[in-house]
Parts: C-alpha cells; sequence; structure tokens
C-alpha cells in the first residue's frame, strides 16, 4: 500500500511541475558557434619563431606557433602537465613549444619530447596521457585556418571562399571584433535594415541608381529561398532579386526616389542621394561588369555554412566570415576579391584595399552592421515581419544541414 502511495506522489508531482518551454529553433543554434567547420584564425605574419600566439575561438584557448617545416600549427591552450597555459611558453627549439611552469616541450603534434625541469634522462615523454590535443591547421593567402571539429576534418574547399583557391584572383582580408553573438551578426543578411541602417554609408552614397531604387523600394517581400548542395543557402534567381540589381550599374529609376507615408510625411526626406547615385551610375556604366567573379554554385550570393555571407558585386567579391570567440564576441574576417589578370591589376587592387576599400566596407559600412549587432537582444521574444524570411529559413537551414546536427544524428557504429 505504501508503495502505491508512492507512486501516486510521484505521478502528481511530474504532473504539476512546472514545464521546461520546448527550445525554439533560434534557442537550439549554439551560442559558440558550429564545431565542425574550419575557421579563420589570424593572419600567418603574427606568428612568429620565438613566442607563441594566443586565440580564443568557439571558446576555446588555442596557441598558435611554427613547427619544424615552418608551417603555423595550432594546439590547446593548457599543458597536460599541470594546466599552466602555453600561451606564455617559449619556443627554445625550431618546431617546438615549452611550457613556462616545469619546460614541458611538445612538436607540432602534440608530442611530449622533453621535461625540461627533469633533464635528459626523464621518462615522461611518450607517456600515456602526456600528448596535447591539437588542430588540423591549413595557410592559404596568408591566413591560419583552423578546424574546430571534433570529428575528422574535411577538406578546406568544402568551407572556404572559392576566390580563396582562384589563382585569377586577387584577394586581400581584414578582421574587425564586435562585441555581439555571432548569430544576430549573421542574422541581418538583406533584410529591411539595409538601406535604412546604411543610408548614410559611402557605400550607399555611391551606389548607382538600379540596386539603390531596388533596395530603397523592395517591400514586405523577399524572394524564395533555396539550399545549394547542402551547404549553401540564397534566394532563388530572378530580376526581382536585389542581388541580381547589381548588374544593372547604368539603369534609371523607373518610379519616385521618395516613398509616401500617409500622416507622417516623405521618405527618405531628401532627394540628395538621388543625385549622387545618378552620377555614380554615370560613372559606373562607363566600364560595364563582364559578369560575376566566380559561377560556383555554392558561392554567389548568400550564406554558406558555418557563418559567411558572401556577395558576388560582379566587379569585386565581398566575404565575411563570421567566426564566434565567445558568447558575447564574434571576430569578424573580411575577404574582398577582384580580378587580377593583368599586372597593373594585381598592382593596383591590393593599395585600392589599403587606401580606401578597406575603409569604406569595413570600417564605415560593417561597422554600422556591427553595431546593430551589439545593441541587439537575441534572447528577447520576436515578432518577424515578411521581410525576416532570411534569418527563418537560416535558422532551419542550420539545424538541418549543420555538421554538428548531422553528426549528432548519426547512428554510432
Amino acid at each position: 500500500m505504501a508503495s502505491i502511495l508512492a507512486e501516486e506522489a510521484i505521478v502528481e508531482r511530474e504532473a504539476t511541475a512546472p514545464r521546461e518551454k520546448p527550445l525554439g529553433t533560434r534557442e537550439r543554434i549554439p551560442a559558440l558557434g558550429l564545431k565542425e567547420y574550419w575557421y579563420p584564425a589570424l593572419p600567418a605574419k603574427e606568428v612568429g619563431r620565438r613566442k607563441p600566439v594566443e586565440r580564443k575561438l568557439l571558446g576555446e584557448r588555442l596557441v598558435f606557433f611554427r613547427d619544424t617545416n615552418d608551417e603555423v600549427v595550432a594546439m590547446h591552450h593548457t599543458c597536460s602537465h599541470r594546466g599552466a597555459s602555453l600561451a606564455y611558453g617559449d619556443i627554445h627549439f625550431k618546431g617546438t613549444l615549452t611550457c613556462p611552469y616545469h619546460g614541458w616541450t611538445f612538436d607540432g603534434k602534440g608530442e611530449l619530447l622533453a621535461v625540461l625541469g627533469e633533464g635528459p634522462n626523464s621518462t615522461l615523454p611518450g607517456a600515456k596521457g602526456t600528448k596535447m590535443r591539437t588542430y588540423p591547421t591549413v595557410t592559404i593567402r596568408g591566413v591560419v585556418f583552423v578546424w574546430m571539429g571534433d570529428g575528422p576534418a574535411v577538406d578546406p574547399k568544402e568551407d572556404l571562399p572559392v576566390e580563396l583557391f582562384d589563382p585569377n584572383l586577387i584577394v586581400m582580408s581584414g578582421q574587425k571584433k564586435w562585441n555581439a553573438n555571432w548569430r544576430a551578426g549573421v542574422e541581418n543578411f538583406t533584410d529591411a535594415h539595409v538601406y535604412y541602417v546604411h543610408r548614410n554609408s559611402l557605400e550607399f552614397i555611391t551606389m548607382p541608381i538600379g540596386p539603390l531604387m531596388s533596395i530603397l523600394h523592395q517591400g514586405p517581400n523577399r524572394p524564395e529561398m533555396h539550399v545549394v548542395n547542402d551547404r549553401f543557402l540564397c534566394f532563388k534567381p530572378g530580376k526581382e532579386s536585389l542581388l541580381d540589381q547589381f548588374k544593372y550599374a547604368g539603369k534609371k529609376a523607373t518610379r519616385p526616389f521618395q516613398d509616401d507615408f500617409p500622416g507622417l510625411g516623405k521618405w527618405p526626406a531628401t532627394r540628395l542621394r538621388l543625385y549622387f547615385s545618378n552620377f555614380f551610375s554615370f560613372v559606373r556604366s562607363i566600364v560595364k561588369p563582364s559578369g560575376p567573379l566566380t559561377e560556383h554554385p555554392e558561392w554567389g550570393s548568400g550564406c554558406h555554412l558555418p557563418a559567411t555571407i558572401h556577395i558576388d558585386y560582379y566587379r569585386w567579391i565581398f566575404t565575411r566570415y563570421e567566426v564566434p570567440v565567445d558568447a558575447n564576441t564574434t571576430n569578424n574576417y573580411f575577404f574582398c576579391a577582384w580580378r587580377g589578370h593583368s599586372a597593373l591589376q594585381r598592382f593596383f587592387w591590393p593599395i585600392y584595399f589599403k587606401l580606401y576599400f578597406k575603409w569604406k566596407m569595413i570600417d564605415d559600412f560593417s561597422t554600422q552592421d556591427a553595431v546593430m549587432a551589439e545593441i541587439t537582444d537575441y534572447t528577447a521574444p520576436e515578432r518577424m515581419s515578411p521581410t525576416d524570411i532570411f534569418p527563418r529559413e537560416w535558422r532551419r537551414f542550420v539545424l538541418e544541414y549543420g555538421r554538428d546536427f548531422k553528426r549528432q544524428d548519426k547512428p554510432s557504429a
């Protein structure tokens, strides 16, 4: 009888206990990012031959140093001995990293080679439990990429922007830290903020009339989205698509620049930007773009897993690679590419990037996105708009196609 009463009490407690609210789509996406991917970590030139360099990616602290082949390698920052940080270590021997505490010395594969505090007769090198965790790395275009996953590393070409592998393109890069979670940063891709937030950026002031009018008058609807090769999310192509308007640099406006808002007035408030745009439409129409810089189906204009916004403007490619640092910080790695067939192009574009384009697109335009991401509470209740088709579809896309979730669902052998 007592056991029956006890069971009834348990059932009653379970029936009256508050139920946890099931996780929504956005809450299921990890705040520290998707692990089973390649990420840009730092420029290779920052890794010298005397001291390691520490970076934090996806909540994990890594140290970078050079192996015996002078290639940059990555290792977990905590020594396997007693937890001292290898970020404070030294490079006494080429291709190795020595812990500052007891002199444990590791090679680029994480193997313990010597214990300087015990002398050459130490029995620890090669012993079980001494090996450090290392992370696969590859250096491309002067940037060190690191595989952050627990599973086997995939071919970097599956994750990294296609322009990095095209010898006919000039590629320049830059970085910018945002005090925001990566999810808020990536989800602002081509929604209704585009004209309003960026209206005072130099990029919009000098934008040709075709794309400017397309951005300004898109209205509440967006084209349907589709998935390419399980890795790329983009709008279906068509002349109604914002991104396809960039091919029409000299296109004339077919409707008024300003909209009337009943009871409020006109917006934009003045027609000044229209005059700038008409001028730059004429300038840019003198040399018309010959077409997309890449025909790769996964790398047009859209968002590629794990968190890479990629836009082919027909004259250049602009890529923003969101790299989670921790739950409140994101390192945005930018890649900008131009055609580099001639010696003149190879000479001109790097100078153009350093003196002008980097400021325009990274320090000016993208910083406006950073401010919006930083003031957004990603966990706050949402009331989505019809123009929010991208964040809705992106969340579903990550949960359905992200490697982290696929590998979780895969039955163990």
